[in-house]
């Protein structure tokens, strides 16, 4: 069964909630979010044993495999936000950067007790 790679420990102890984030850094936090729950989701595939090479094929197959289990439009959304700070050169407000990084939080709190139900 592979181990869930991720700790809901932050830097610290600081709570990501309430330090704010520097104008600059939203599209590197909105980035960081996406990968975060890109690698949720490949952990939960790993779980169905179902390997894909692309970004897109993790999200279908996602779809696929969790779409009862796990707030699957969430991956799509951060996706889409990623993809428009990395090759758009968006700025997304520090608003919209927390709801990502909410979702992504939330999505990978999920994915951890889907990854621990099947061990």
């Amino acid at each position: 069964m592979p181990e869930f790679p991720f700790s809901d420990e932050g830097p610290e102890g600081e709570d990501d909630d309430v330090r704010p984030i520097d104008p600059g850094h939203h599209p590197d936090s909105v980035s960081r979010a996406y990968y975060g729950v890109y690698g949720a989701a490949r952990t939960l595939l790993l779980v169905k044993n179902v390997e894909t090479s692309t970004h897109a094929g993790v999200g279908n197959r996602l779809g696929f495999h969790y779409r009862d289990d796990i707030d699957t439009r969430s991956f799509s959304r951060l996706r889409s936000e990623r993809e428009g700070c990395d090759y758009e050169l968006s700025e997304p407000s520090e608003e919209r950067t927390r709801t990502c990084l909410q979702q992504a939080r939330s999505f990978v709190e999920q994915a951890e007790a889907l990854v621990n139900e099947a061990s």
